[in-house]
């Protein structure tokens, strides 16, 4: 019987600071309805776990595009409260490829400086949050990026710009829109120390999300 050699399996854990974004089915791609930001949180050579405005149904297919790791598609194969698991649909030459990036970026975590110029804006360690408007309507949200003067957020839907909104705790009105979401521009500029806390899903907020997403 000929030797079956097992496949290396390569895996990077508890990663904040990779962001991208993800497609959810085949159709054509629009902000807000199928297209979103998200927050890499694991890779590994067949899977990935991401944080997530909009969690997809388990088995849907999804494709999310990082600059470090290109474009992987896949179906969902578990639902978290802040996101999603993909099983990643790809050729042998594909997983190959993939794991050489993922290698090359670990690599990388090890030996690049950080870049000076970005630094004044920050990513949360916890960019998924609840956005609000005036007649009290809220949703999940996912902050990409913030200052202490706004935020690039990615939500279920595209505001109009002029729109007051609240990130979390802060107020502010949107001032531009792009291919996967907004930018908020906040009334005040914020106290840098204390501005991720006050980014943050109240707790009120979030223990209704996480009984929620238990009761499904």
């Amino acid at each position: 019987m000929p030797e079956v050699l097992e496949r290396p399996t390569i895996a990077l854990h508890g990663i904040a600071t990779v962001a991208g974004r993800y497609v959810i089915g085949a159709q054509q791609t629009h902000p807000g309805v199928n297209l979103f930001a998200c927050r890499l949180r694991m890779i590994g050579s067949d899977t990935l776990r991401a944080t997530a405005p909009v969690i997809p149904q388990r088995g849907e297919l999804v494709t999310a595009s990082f600059n470090s790791f290109g474009a992987l598609t896949g179906r969902v194969s578990r639902q978290f409260d802040d996101g999603f698991e993909l099983s990643l649909e790809q050729s042998e030459d594909e997983r190959e490829r993939l794991n050489a990036r993922i290698t090359s970026f670990s690599e990388k975590l090890w030996t690049t400086e950080t870049d000076r110029r970005v630094a004044q804006r920050v990513m949360p360690s916890n960019p998924r949050t609840v956005i609000a408007r005036p007649d009290n309507w809220s949703q999940p949200c996912l902050i990409v990026d913030y200052s202490i003067s706004g935020a690039a957020v990615s939500a279920a839907f595209q505001p109009e710009v002029g729109e007051i909104v609240t990130v979390g705790r802060v107020t502010g009105e949107v001032v531009r829109l792009f291919d996967f979401g907004f930018a908020v521009r906040f009334f005040e500029p914020q106290d840098a120390e204390h501005l991720e806390g006050l980014l943050e899903a109240p707790d009120e907020w979030r223990d209704v999300m996480r009984r929620t997403f238990q009761a499904v």
